[in-house]
């Protein structure tokens, strides 16, 4: 009996290392694409998107409140893990620059949007897509 109870700790042990291996992997889609590489994406989601000084809705969005609204534009040069969002996730694009649509005001400079808000988190999904900031 004690001999089956070790093989069934074992195995669930072995399990769970596998699950654990599994789920970083899954984490990112393409793990060997690290860099910048400016992607310019329109936001895709009936979502209202911050651009925050940090991949935090805590820390407070660039030029005071600025917010895109659906069909605005992103270029987002990398992604990163940042602050999770409800249970949306933790992905956030490195912004560089936004488009209002329309030919609105234009904002330059190092910012973060919360990729599932912009398109759903597309842009880090497909591969090779937007690549892991460094």
């Amino acid at each position: 009996m004690s001999r089956a109870i070790k093989s069934l700790a074992a195995l669930a042990l072995t399990g769970a290392s596998v699950l654990g291996v599994t789920s970083q992997a899954s984490a990112d889609p393409n793990p060997n694409n690290y860099g910048d590489r400016p992607t310019t994406i329109q936001l895709r989601t009936s979502d209202h998107v911050g651009v925050y000084t940090a991949a935090d809705p805590g820390s407070g969005k660039v030029n005071g409140n600025l917010t895109l609204s659906p069909g605005d534009y992103i270029v987002a040069t990398c992604w990163v893990v940042g602050a999770n969002v409800g249970s949306a996730g933790d992905v956030w694009y490195r912004t560089a620059q936004v488009h209002i649509n329309g030919g609105g005001d234009i904002y330059t400079g190092a910012a973060y949007t919360f990729a599932p808000y912009v398109d759903y988190a597309a842009a880090f999904h497909n591969v090779p897509g937007v690549p892991h900031c460094l």
